[in-house]
C-alpha cells in the first residue's frame, strides 16, 4: 500500500507539473500575441476587418515623414491634387472638375468640386488652393519647386481658382499632376503651424477616398472616407505594414498575412505559379534606363563619339538581364506611354552594330594604337569612369547595364571602370565630373511632349542634366511652352526628337516591368490594365472588391 501511495503521489506531482507548464506556455502565447497586437497597434476594438486590404512596405520612412508638402501624397488616397493624369495621356478631374486655358497658355481657370470636404468636416474651397501655393513658397518647402511657374492664384469665388503663370506654359497640367505633382493642403489647419519644415504631421487632413486612422510602430491604417465626394471604395480600409525583407513579404503573402506583394522578381513569380489562391499580373514599363552623356566633358563633347556609342549599346541583351521589360529604341519617349507623341521616324534608330560604331569613331578622328586601345583626337588613350550611384544603386540595374557595356566598349578599345559612392551628394558631383553616366527614373518622365523640356536651356532652366545646349532646341521649347494647340505641340515634339536623334545627349536603353502577386481569395480588381498604376494608387484601391 505504501508503494502504491508513493507512486500515486509521484503521478500527482508530475501531472501538476505538466499543468503548470501548459499554463505558462499559454500565458507566454497570450503575451506574445499581445506583443504582436501591440506592434500592429491592434486592440479588441481596432482589429483588422475582413475587407481591409493589407499592403507591405519596405520601410517606415515610406509612410512617415514631416508633412505632405515636404514629401508628397503619402499615405496614399488621403491627399488630392486639382487633376490627375490618366494612362492614355488625358487629364481627369480631381479637386478641379473642369478647367479653361487662355489662348497663350498663361492663365488657367479651374472650376472646383463644390461638394468636396476635408476629413475633419471643413468644406474645401479655392482658399485652400491659393494657400497651398503661397504657404509652400513662403516657407521654402520641398515641393514648392513644382509651382515655380505660378505667378499668383486668385479666387473670384469659393469654387473657382484662377492660376496665372509667370510665362506661358502648355505643359502646366502635366507639371502639377506628374510625379511628384502637387496636392492641396487645408488652409484652416496649416496656417497655424509656424515651422512646417520641422513639423511632423500626425493629423493627415485630406479630401481623398481614404482617411487616416492610426500610425503605430510598424504600420499605418487608413479607413474608407464615407464622406468622399467621388467614387467611394468598396474596401473598408488599408493597412500599410512594414516588412523590410522581400522574401518575408512573399512568405507573408503565402501565409495570408498580407494581400499583395509588388515588384517581385521573375524567379519568385515562377515559384508562385500554381500556388493556391495566389494570382499575378504585370504592370508594364514602370521603370526606364538610359546611358547618358555629359556634354561638358571630353570625349562626350564630341558628337561623333556619342553617335558611335549609340551603336554600341546592346539593348536586347541588357533587357534580358532584367527579366522583364523591353528595349527602348526611341530618342527618349516610351511608345507604350507617350503614344502619338513618339516620332515614328526616330524608332529603331539606335541599331546595335560595333562595326558601325568603329567606323563612326574613325570618322570623328579617333584611332587605335598597336594594342588596340582607342586614342582620342588629342592622341591619348580613351578611359571612361561610369558613376554607378550610391552603393545600393550600384548593385541594381546600373550594374546589369555596365556588365554588357564593359564587354562591348572594351572591344572598341575603351578602358572602362566604375565607381560607387557613399551618398547621393558624392554621386551628383561624379556625374558632373565624368563623360558618361547611367540613369534610371520613373516612366512618368517619358510619357509626353512636356518631358522633352528636360533637354532645354531656358531663362528659368539655366542648365540640364546633360549639359546639352542647342539654340534650335531651346527655341522649340520656348515656343511649345507658349502653344496650347495640340497639333502644333505634336509637330514641335517631332522636331525636338529629330534634334535629339541627331545630337544624342542620351541613349535610352530599356524599360522594366513590375510583377505583382496577390491573394485572389481576398480581393479582385488589382489589375487596371496597361500603365504604371502602383498597388497603392488610389485608383487601384477604389477599384478593389472584397471576395465574399
Amino acid at each position: 500500500m505504501e508503494e502504491n501511495s508513493s507512486l500515486k503521489r509521484k503521478r500527482i506531482i508530475v501531472y501538476a507539473g505538466v499543468c503548470i507548464i501548459v499554463i505558462i506556455a499559454l500565458c507566454i502565447a497570450a503575451w506574445g500575441s499581445g506583443i504582436g497586437n501591440a506592434a500592429w497597434g491592434m486592440t479588441k476594438n481596432k482589429e483588422i476587418s475582413a475587407d481591409e486590404v493589407i499592403i507591405p512596405v519596405s520601410s517606415s520612412s515610406s509612410i512617415t515623414y514631416t508633412s505632405n508638402m515636404q514629401k508628397g501624397g503619402v499615405p496614399p488616397g488621403i491627399y488630392q491634387g486639382l487633376i490627375i493624369k490618366d494612362l492614355n495621356g488625358t487629364f481627369d478631374p480631381a479637386l478641379a472638375k473642369s478647367w479653361d486655358i487662355s489662348a497663350d497658355a498663361k492663365t488657367w481657370t479651374f472650376h472646383l468640386a463644390r461638394d468636396a470636404i476635408w476629413s475633419d468636416g471643413v468644406p474645401f474651397t479655392c482658399a485652400d488652393v491659393k494657400f497651398t501655393n503661397d504657404y509652400m513658397k513662403s516657407n521654402n518647402l520641398t515641393l514648392a519647386y513644382v509651382l515655380t511657374d505660378v505667378q499668383s492664384i486668385d479666387c473670384p469665388d469659393p469654387s473657382t481658382a484662377v492660376v496665372t503663370l509667370k510665362t506661358s506654359y502648355s505643359g502646366f497640367l502635366d507639371q502639377i499632376s506628374r510625379q511628384p505633382g502637387i496636392t492641396i493642403s487645408p488652409k484652416h489647419f496649416w496656417e497655424s503651424i509656424p515651422d512646417p519644415q520641422h513639423y511632423e504631421d500626425k493629423q493627415f487632413i485630406g479630401t481623398g477616398p481614404f482617411v487616416f486612422d492610426q500610425d503605430t510602430a510598424g504600420y499605418v491604417r487608413l479607413l474608407r472616407n464615407d464622406a468622399y465626394y467621388g467614387k467611394k471604395a468598396q474596401i473598408s480600409g488599408v493597412v500599410l505594414k512594414v516588412i523590410t525583407n522581400p522574401d518575408s513579404q512573399v512568405l507573408a503573402l503565402k501565409n495570408s498575412e498580407i494581400d499583395v506583394v509588388s515588384d517581385i522578381s521573375p524567379a519568385v513569380a515562377k515559384s508562385l505559379k500554381g500556388e493556391k489562391d495566389i494570382a499575378m499580373y504585370t504592370i508594364k514599363d514602370t521603370g526606364a534606363y538610359e546611358v547618358a552623356f555629359n556634354l561638358a566633358q571630353y570625349p562626350a563633347n564630341i558628337t561623333g563619339f556619342r553617335k558611335a556609342m549609340s551603336h554600341a549599346v546592346d539593348r536586347d541583351t541588357i533587357s534580358s538581364l532584367f527579366g522583364t521589360g523591353r528595349p527602348t529604341e526611341t530618342t527618349f519617349l516610351i511608345p507604350s506611354l507617350a503614344g502619338r507623341y513618339v516620332n515614328p521616324e526616330d524608332v529603331g534608330m539606335y541599331t546595335y552594330n560595333l562595326s558601325t560604331a568603329r567606323e563612326i569613331l574613325k570618322s570623328a578622328g579617333f584611332t587605335w594604337d598597336g594594342k588596340g586601345l582607342l586614342l582620342g583626337p588629342d592622341g591619348n588613350v580613351v578611359t571612361l569612369t561610369i558613376p554607378l550611384g550610391t552603393k545600393g544603386q550600384a548593385s541594381g540595374g546600373n550594374q546589369k547595364i555596365v556588365s554588357v557595356l564593359k564587354n562591348d566598349w572594351e572591344k572598341l578599345g575603351i578602358t572602362l571602370s566604375t565607381v560607387s559612392y557613399d551618398d547621393q551628394k558624392q554621386y551628383k558631383k561624379a556625374i558632373n565630373a565624368n563623360a558618361v553616366f547611367l540613369d534610371s527614373f520613373p516612366v512618368t518622365l517619358h510619357d509626353d511632349a512636356d518631358a522633352l523640356v528636360n533637354f532645354a536651356v531656358t531663362p528659368t532652366q539655366k542648365t540640364n542634366y546633360y549639359n546639352y545646349n542647342n539654340p534650335e532646341y531651346n527655341a522649340l521649347v520656348s515656343t511649345i511652352r507658349n502653344t496650347a494647340d495640340q497639333q502644333e505641340i505634336l509637330k514641335m515634339a517631332y522636331q525636338m526628337q529629330d534634334l535629339l536623334a541627331r545630337d544624342i545627349p542620351t541613349v535610352p536603353v530599356c524599360t522594366s516591368d513590375t510583377i505583382v502577386a496577390y491573394r485572389s481569395d481576398r480581393f479582385t480588381g488589382w489589375d487596371l490594365g496597361p500603365g504604371y498604376y502602383s498597388v497603392t494608387d488610389p485608383r487601384v484601391l477604389t477599384n478593389l472588391t472584397p471576395v465574399k
